[in-house]
């Protein structure tokens, strides 16, 4: 497949910007040079923010992308103080029955959302970024929780776990990426196709048993 050029790239980010509701992209600038995307403006939330994000590395063609997108609230909202956001998604984390919350720690500075403390799983503590994103007047989440799992799992077990995953997978060329485990640490090599691959990869490790951290150096080409 010839390679598309800069300004066909731009619009087809223009044009999944413009489709995905999620997304005003009104006060949206995209900018292309070479493979690199430039995300400028700004967006009503910090989960719009997150969405044209992911929308821009979707796009055929793109490998790298810079965003500097700010988020401003809308004058009608109201917004909350530092203290009622970090008891908000302090609320949120306990009410979700998926995530042991209990030492999960939250603080909030000018909108910046701080995780800290320990979680379960991999899964857990990105599942908890995940609920921080959404509440009203998070500008930012920084997570900095440490994974500490319930079940201690060898290296070897892991390793193969995500391997035997990803030949199940009808969308993962599992020969194409190359594993390894260090001390629950997942490394994941190699190069494919498009973002979808990459992001499903790094999912699949994500939720892996045992897995504390992934580094994921799958490239795009």
């Amino acid at each position: 497949m010839a390679a598309l050029s800069e300004e066909v790239i731009k619009q087809k980010i223009i044009d999944q910007l413009t489709w995905d509701d999620s997304v005003n992209a009104n006060d949206i600038q995209v900018e292309v040079m070479e493979s690199t995307v430039q995300l400028k403006g700004k967006v009503p939330n910090y989960t719009a923010k997150l969405a044209a994000e992911r929308d821009a590395l979707n796009v055929p063609g793109v490998l790298n992308l810079e965003s500097f997108l700010k988020v401003e609230f809308p004058p009608r909202i109201t917004t909350p103080d530092d203290a009622e956001i970090s008891r908000n998604i302090k609320s949120m984390l306990t009410m979700n029955d998926r995530i042991n919350a209990i030492n999960i720690d939250v603080s909030t500075t000018d909108g910046v959302v701080t995780l800290s403390g320990t979680a379960d799983s991999y899964w857990e503590k990105y599942e908890a970024e995940d609920l921080a994103n959404t509440a009203t007047g998070v500008v930012e989440v920084v997570n900095k929780t440490v994974v500490r799992p319930v079940k201690s799992v060898i290296d070897q077990e892991i390793e193969d776990d995500i391997k035997k995953a990803y030949e199940r997978s009808g969308l993962i060329d599992e020969t194409k990426i190359d594993v390894s485990v260090k001390n629950g640490v997942a490394h994941l090599a190699g190069v494919v196709s498009n973002t979808l691959i990459k992001n499903q990869a790094f999912k699949t490790a994500l939720y892996t048993t045992g897995v504390v951290d992934v580094i994921d150096e799958i490239t795009i080409a």
